[in-house]
This record gives structure tokens, C-alpha cells and sequence, in this order.
């Protein structure tokens, strides 16, 4: 079939449309009608038969796409924290500082924030109630990458003081609150002069509390026994310095578990996992150390 159109145009595809020209009444497609209707800020999408008109959302919302076949929508965007945070957060609010640590046994599961009115500090509880805690007060305590570490603590299971081979059991005064009542070295310490803990399982840290610092110059090992002899242990932390720490108070001592670590007797006592702290040098002692208690701590 031909075709003769005005301008002696002869086929459909040599067809030019002035897309600039007002058309009025004779309008291509829906074209017309879209664009007679739409104010600033207005964009045009397909609902797959015919354009339409879509009016802008409302402040701080983004364009956003539900998928193929669907219109696109506007959803709320905005700040990076109105956006990724379901609260607003007032960066500049100070608040107490709680580490994470701090919070560890009363806190199993983090369910909800309520700021900026939340308290400084959770409540701190033996009935597992689920504490309140802003985002400011746990934000700079922690350094990056610490590990937050399950424990449970336990009574010592026997502690054994040794002066120049001869061992006295103090398994009660480890357990107790006296001050003082544990020998930590003798009053004049000589080479090999030891303490010992024991649990009835391994350990990976003692928790000690240190009436009285001592003062002096000497060395001590931590030593565990591998079924054949004492031997070091290694990744000791010692934050006591040989029972010579900065200050009277309580410290935990940490150290790697062994592979080899076997159960002993000392002192008539066990069956256990023993460590002890060594005197392996000594030149001098103005304030012998004293204990008041300790505790054994397992990582759960």
C-alpha cells in the first residue's frame, strides 16, 4: 500500500515531528496533557500503558525503585543517621562513659535504645533485666577491637604457700576476706620460694586481691606442671609485677592454657591443675607481699 502525505512525503519513516511546536488540541500521545499538569520539581515515569506524572516526595526522601514492573516510589533518605539509625542522634551530648565490659553480664541482648533520655548507666542486676544504654556512653571507653570475654569465677580450689620446701596449706585464707592472711613470699624470699593456686580444672586467669605490695628486687616464673616437670607458661600477663604492683588492690594475672598442662599433688593436695609464681632471683625486700583472696576465672 502507498502512502502520500503532505509535503510530498512518502513513507511513515521520513516523518519529522517538531517536538518545540505547540501543538494545542492535536497532542502526540499523552504528551501534552502530562506536561500541562506538572509544576516544578514534577518527573515523568511509564506505568506501561501511558507516561504519567509523578509530583516530588516530601523533604529528604530519595527516588527509589521497587523493582521491574513497578512504578518507582519516594522513601525516606536524608542525613546518614536519620537514614541508617531509627533515632536522631545529638552528636554533641556528652554523657558518662561505660565500656562494653562494664555492661557484659546484665546486658545478654541488645533490644532497644531509647535517646537522648536513657540514663548514663544501666542498671546493673542479678535478674537479667535488659539495661538502657546510649550510644554516647559505649562509643569511646573500648578501644578498637578489644574482645569482650564470657567468664565465670570460682573459689580456688587449694593454695599452697612454700618457704625453702616447706609447704603450708592456706586454701582457707585464699577463700577468705582477711587481710592479709595469704603468704605470698616469705618475709625473707630465697631462689625457688613459691605460691601456688589449684583448680579442678584448667584456668585461664587468677583474680587476686593484694593487701599489702611488696617492695624489693627479685624475679618470679609463672609455672604450670606438664606431667613430667614445671615448665613457664607462656602469654603471661602480670599486671602484679612479681606481687609488686603500682598499688594494694586487685589484679587479674592471664596466661595462655597449655596443651600439655596435667593434674598434681602438692602439699598432699589434689589432684589438680596447678600454677605457681617462682622466685627465680633475688637481691633484696623492704616490704614483704601479702594476699587477702583469690579467684579462679574460666572463659565460658
Amino acid at each position: 500500500m502507498s502512502l502520500l502525505l503532505k509535503g510530498g512525503i512518502s513513507k511513515l519513516s521520513e516523518l519529522e515531528i517538531d517536538t518545540d511546536k505547540d501543538w494545542q488540541t492535536r497532542g502526540i500521545s499523552n504528551i501534552r496533557e502530562v506536561a500541562s499538569g506538572m509544576a516544578i520539581g514534577d518527573i515523568v515515569q511509564h506505568d506501561g500503558v501511558k507516561l504519567v506524572q509523578l509530583p516530588p516526595g516530601m523533604a529528604n526522601y530519595v527516588l527509589t525503585s521497587e523493582g521491574a514492573l513497578h512504578l518507582v516510589t519516594w522513601a525516606p533518605g536524608g542525613t546518614y543517621f536519620d537514614r541508617y539509625l531509627p533515632v536522631s542522634i545529638d552528636v554533641t551530648h556528652a554523657e558518662g562513659i561505660v565500656s562494653p565490659i562494664a555492661i557484659l553480664k546484665s546486658v545478654p541482648i541488645a533490644v532497644g535504645l531509647n535517646y537522648p533520655t536513657a540514663t548514663k548507666q544501666p542498671s546493673l542486676g542479678s535478674s537479667r533485666s535488659v539495661g538502657v544504654v546510649t550510644p554516647v556512653d559505649i562509643a569511646k571507653a573500648s578501644s578498637p577491637g578489644r574482645q569482650i570475654i564470657n567468664e565465670r569465677t570460682y573459689s580456688v580450689s587449694s593454695a599452697v604457700a612454700d618457704d625453702g620446701g616447706v609447704q603450708t596449706d592456706e586454701t582457707a585464707a585464699a577463700n577468705d576476706d582477711t587481710l592479709d592472711d595469704m603468704v605470698l613470699l616469705p618475709a625473707i624470699p630465697a631462689l625457688n620460694d613459691a605460691y601456688y593456686f589449684a583448680y579442678s580444672a584448667t584456668f585461664e586467669r587468677i583474680r587476686l586481691n593484694q593487701g599489702t605490695r611488696g617492695v624489693g628486687t627479685w624475679t618470679i616464673n609463672w609455672e604450670y606442671w606438664n606431667g613430667a616437670g614445671w615448665a613457664v607458661l607462656s602469654g603471661v600477663d602480670d599486671p602484679t609485677n612479681g606481687f609488686r604492683p603500682a598499688a594494694a588492690g586487685t589484679y587479674k594475672i592471664s596466661w595462655l592454657v597449655p596443651g600439655d598442662w596435667a593434674t598434681t599433688i602438692v602439699a598432699g593436695l589434689g589432684p589438680y591443675y596447678w600454677i605457681r609464681a617462682r622466685v627465680t632471683a633475688y637481691t633484696s625486700i623492704t616490704t614483704q607481699p601479702k594476699g587477702t583472696r583469690a579467684w579462679i576465672y574460666q572463659t565460658v
